[in-house]
């Protein structure tokens, strides 16, 4: 996963320390900037690690992400998030937008932030980069990621990203299943609460690749492991800017 691990430490470092500021200085808010110090330490590790993060730093990794599920369990929710393509949100960067009201995919570009409100109604959400935010933006600057899903899929994952051995399409009524042979993307959260609103690190990945493939936020229905295979199904949801 040649140079992922010390992006994705450079945007985590970047976003605890914005956490950190917003949560001391602008909203006073001890839980955000508790979550801020743990999301910096967590990309301090991983920008420290080289090639894939051992064992070590992943255990002590973890407790970032169990702040940030500590939060989801106190605004109490647990919504799926949507993955989103680059060009639905104003960054033009690959996230993903946890619903906090209604999980349904913005019809706006969505705003620079954290907590973001969309929608007609006033929705809100969390719009998250996530391990697939990384992958995708590597992958577009090599121009592996195309309009079509396999392809996308094995020119970033397999090739360029070389995380996984192989990957398999099959689309169907509203949905696609993809499965990735032999998975080498990291365990990163373990059973936490955020597993179930993001899905698993490979799932991240699979799902933001797709989205941008596709050009329209996708959400993970559910994914499970065969031996050393991972399958994810991927609802595709529409909407968009």
């Amino acid at each position: 996963m040649p140079g992922l691990n010390s992006d994705l430490g450079i945007s985590l470092i970047i976003l605890g320390a914005g956490l950190t500021i917003i949560g001391y200085l602008i909203l006073n808010s001890t839980p955000i900037f508790v979550l801020g110090i743990a999301v910096l330490i967590m990309g301090l590790l991983a920008a420290w690690g080289e090639g894939s993060l051992e064992r070590t730093q992943l255990e002590l990794a973890r407790s970032g992400w169990t702040n940030i599920s500590a939060l989801l369990e106190s605004i109490g929710t647990a919504s799926r998030a949507i993955y989103l393509p680059s060009s639905a949100t104003e960054a033009g960067t690959s996230m993903a937008l946890i619903p906090l009201v209604r999980p349904e995919p913005p019809s706006i570009k969505l705003p620079r932030g954290f907590a973001i409100r969309y929608g007609r109604e006033g929705e809100t959400g969390l719009l998250l980069h996530t391990p697939g935010s990384i992958a995708v933006s590597r992958c577009l600057g090599v121009g592996a990621i195309g309009s079509d899903v396999a392809t996308s899929l094995t020119n970033c994952m397999v090739n360029h990203l070389t995380v996984a051995r192989g990957v398999t399409v099959m689309p169907g009524e509203n949905g696609i299943t993809v499965v990735v042979r032999d998975s080498r993307v990291g365990e990163l959260y373990g059973n936490e609460l955020v597993r179930a609103v993001l899905g698993s690190p490979t799932a991240s990945l699979v799902a933001s690749v797709v989205a941008e493939s596709l050009n329209s936020p996708v959400m993970i229905e559910n994914e499970e492991v065969r031996g050393r295979d991972v399958v994810v199904r991927l609802r595709v949801v529409g909407g968009g800017p």
